[in-house]
């Protein structure tokens, strides 16, 4: 079978003390065709959220919308503290385990973004961690012929590549729709459509499902094909495209792994502090 598609899931409120709310994408509903997506929050933040926390076995991408008010600022333990503003993103490839915490940047600033969970390969779990930074203006922007606006954050487009370079192949896209916008599938693709304002149509060889804000669909490609989007009223989605590693998937808290031998591992590595540490905002360990 060369494509096939999922019905239409919906991103449910979620929230997380006082200062977090969130819709979270219900990838149950996708029929497996998200993976290697293994969430994703579309989020708003207006004070510190999360204490220091771990990750290891996928990529944590934080990306924050253009019309957000206020920036995100990401630190961790390999010394990075970088403040994600509005347009710009953070790429965590956690590997075999690091350390980070992200809060607003300015008191008062409310954050709006997208927060990612891409799962990584067995081969890529062990390599050391590493984090990608992308400024606003670093990021490719291709108009179309139908005046479609395609911010191309990771992977590549109509000629525009993003200078990030996770481990394993993946697309995405931040897309302002003014008429129907195409997308190239590479084979072996999992293709995840997100609404994030409007409604539209997403075609995949015959099928169609419409969405509308806060719901997804999805479409796996086993050879290279094409997926159509048709958006009414200026709708805005993200596109992501990766490959599901076809392993088995063992989750717990921050780690995402093969199987309970790795999961121990990972936090063993963690108590033991070998994912290191983050500095206080006073200037101490």
């Amino acid at each position: 079978m060369r494509m096939v598609m999922s019905g239409v899931a919906n991103a449910v409120q979620a929230e997380h003390g006082a200062h977090f709310t969130a819709r979270r994408l219900v990838l149950e509903d996708l029929q497996g065709l998200a993976a290697p997506v293994m969430g994703l929050d579309h989020y708003r933040m207006r004070g510190p959220t999360f204490a220091p926390h771990p990750h290891a076995g996928f990529s944590a991408v934080s990306y924050v919308l253009e019309n957000s008010a206020g920036s995100l600022r990401n630190r961790d333990s390999l010394n990075h503290d970088v403040v994600i503003a509005p347009g710009s993103i953070v790429w965590t490839q956690a590997g075999t385990g690091i350390v980070h915490d992200e809060f607003p940047a300015g008191v008062g600033r409310e954050v709006h973004g997208v927060q990612i969970f891409i799962n990584q390969s067995r081969r890529t779990k062990s390599l050391p961690p590493r984090v990608m930074h992308l400024a606003t203006g670093e990021v490719p922007v291709v108009m179309d012929r139908e005046l479609n606006r395609t911010r191309v954050l990771s992977g590549r487009l109509s000629g525009a590549s993003s200078p990030l370079n996770p481990a394993e192949p993946f697309d995405l896209f931040d897309v302002q729709l003014m008429g129907t916008w195409a997308y190239p599938v590479p084979a072996t693709r999992n293709v995840l459509v997100y609404v994030l304002s409007g409604e539209v149509d997403v075609r995949v060889g015959d099928e169609v499902r419409r969405a509308s804000a806060f719901q997804a669909t999805a479409a796996r490609f086993t050879k290279p094909g094409q997926l159509q989007i048709v958006g009414s009223d200026a709708a805005h989605v993200l596109v992501l495209a990766g490959t599901d590693p076809g392993e088995p998937v063992v989750m717990h808290g921050p780690f995402i792994m093969n199987d309970s031998k790795q999961l121990a591992a990972a936090f063993d590595r963690y108590t033991r502090g070998e994912m290191g540490r983050l500095m206080s905002l006073e200037g101490t360990v």
